[in-house]
């Protein structure tokens, strides 16, 4: 196994899950939006320095993390925690796969971001990509009955924002230990 595989395939579900705990412990109610997720900073800097090959490692990481709040929340796994985790992580591959790619649209890869055209690109598209996971996740739990239609607002706008933190504050340390050109990032 290569090191770029252990990390996909391990190393990223572990920091998913890891980094989500920390971050959900600011969670609003019912548990699942917090004000800043690393995670999907995580997950985006993966797809958009490993292409699709990352995907299976943050639904994963996204299917374990909410696997465990959801147990959390109702202290008890049943159908409904499953339905959600899975609606949740396949919300995050969605939205890793969709930011990765707009950022390598954007700016190319590997990109230094030492212009102002790419750190514009990254600034103006992170808020734009973050709106995927929000949506999805809290229409699919809604539909679950999980979050109340009372609670969608607050809960959307919190999962965004701390989505887009996250996205914005993951993304350049994440590039410093892996992304190309790594001579660059790393100085």
């Amino acid at each position: 196994m290569t090191w770029r595989q252990l990390f996909l395939y391990a190393a990223l579900p572990l920091a998913y899950i890891v980094t989500g705990w920390l971050g959900l412990l600011l969670a609003a109610p019912p548990g699942y939006a917090t004000t800043i997720f690393v995670p999907a900073g995580i997950a985006v800097t993966a797809m958009f320095v490993a292409g699709a090959a990352a995907l299976p490692g943050t639904f994963v990481g996204s299917f374990l993390l909410n696997l465990w709040i959801g147990y959390l929340i109702a202290g008890r796994l049943n159908l409904t925690q499953i339905a959600a985790a899975l609606v949740i992580a396949a919300a995050s591959a969605t939205q890793a796969a969709i930011g990765g790619t707009a950022l390598r649209s954007a700016t190319g890869y590997p990109v230094p971001f030492d212009n102002a055209s790419d750190i514009l690109s990254f600034l103006l598209l992170t808020p734009i990509f973050c709106l995927t996971s929000a949506t999805i996740s809290l229409g699919g739990l809604w539909m679950l009955g999980a979050v109340e239609l009372h609670e969608l607002p607050m809960n959307w706008e919190t999962w965004w924002v701390g989505d887009t933190l996250g996205v914005l504050v993951a993304l350049p340390p994440m590039l410093i230990l892996g992304g190309e050109p790594l001579t660059r990032w790393r100085s």
